[in-house]
Formats: C-alpha cells, structure tokens, sequence
C-alpha cells in the first residue's frame, strides 16, 4: 500500500510541475526585449524581442530581430512542453547565419521538442534543422534554454549548437 501511495506522489509531482506554467498563467508569458550589453553579439542585428504566448498545452515563442527598416525577420517556433513531442516549424530563413554562407536546407523546417526543467522554471528545447551549405545538407542541433528569474522580471536564453564551440547567453527583460 505505501509503495502505491509513494508512486501516485510521484507521478502528481511529475504532472504537476509538467504543466506548472502551462496556460495563460505561465510567468514566461510575455513581450521581453533583449538586453545588448548581457548577452552575447547579435550582429548584424541591432535588436531582438520575443513575445511568449500559451496556447492551451502550447507555447509560441515568437523572435523578432531588427536590422534596418528593409531587414528585419520572425521566427516564430510552436512548442508542446511534454518532453515527446515534434512540432515541424517552417522555416524561410536561418537568421543566424549573417556571416557564414549558410540557408535553412532539408525540408526547411525546424523540428522541436520541449519540456520543463527545475519544477517548470526552465523551458528546454532541443531543435534540429538542416543548413544548406557549399557542400550540401549539414545536420544542425540546437540546445536552448529559456530561465526564468525569480521575480519572474529576467529571462536568460541559453544556447548550445553544434555548429560552434562557444554557448551563446541572451538575457531579455519585460519589455
């Protein structure tokens, strides 16, 4: 009886802290502005916001990054935080290729799955994509990170690719 009581516990906890900021109440919901001078180069661009949205057992998270008038580009990613899902984004561009020759290649979509971390005050995705290169198709994989501050007012990107050997950090505020 107690073994049974002690895995019901468990699996309430697990549940719980699954979906502990799923919904419109989700602390990560929001439009956060970047903060330059915290985070790491973001050139050419001149500035990114993201604006988090629940939707039901989804999250949008919607980059947008400002060059000039005439450059500017959305990248919008739809997740479902469950630790098993694929969402299949679209995607017409690799915004983070300024300086490298590389265009979004394969199917020309980013392929994401996420989940919560820390009783869901980190969201975690793992997005594979496909980069078209001189040479063909190259498999990317990126780790990324969204961390909430305590007071719910900071979030810090964190972002791991396969294509570089550095992490990236991206500290945004409530904008």
């Amino acid at each position: 009886m107690r073994k049974h009581l002690l895995v019901a516990l468990s699996l309430c906890w697990i549940c719980s802290a699954g979906f502990a900021f799923a919904g419109d109440a989700s602390p990560f919901k929001g439009r956060w502005k970047l903060d330059p001078a915290r985070s790491s180069s973001i050139r050419p661009w001149a500035n990114i916001t993201l604006e988090i949205t629940p939707k039901g057992e989804t999250f949008e998270l919607k980059r947008t990054l400002f060059w000039t008038i005439a450059k500017q580009g959305t990248e919008l990613l739809v997740v479902r935080p469950d630790d098993h899902t694929v969402t299949d984004n679209p995607a017409k561009y690799w915004f983070d290729s300024a300086y490298n020759n590389a265009y979004i290649g394969g199917d020309h979509q980013q392929h994401v799955t996420a989940g919560w971390l820390d009783g869901g005050r980190i969201l975690r995705l793992e997005i594979t994509l496909s980069l078209e290169m001189q040479q063909g198709d190259y498999p990317v994989h990126i780790y990324r990170e969204y961390r909430l501050s305590a007071d719910h007012n900071t979030l810090k990107v964190y972002e791991l690719r396969s294509t570089r050997d550095q992490a990236l950090t991206f500290t945004y505020t409530r904008a």
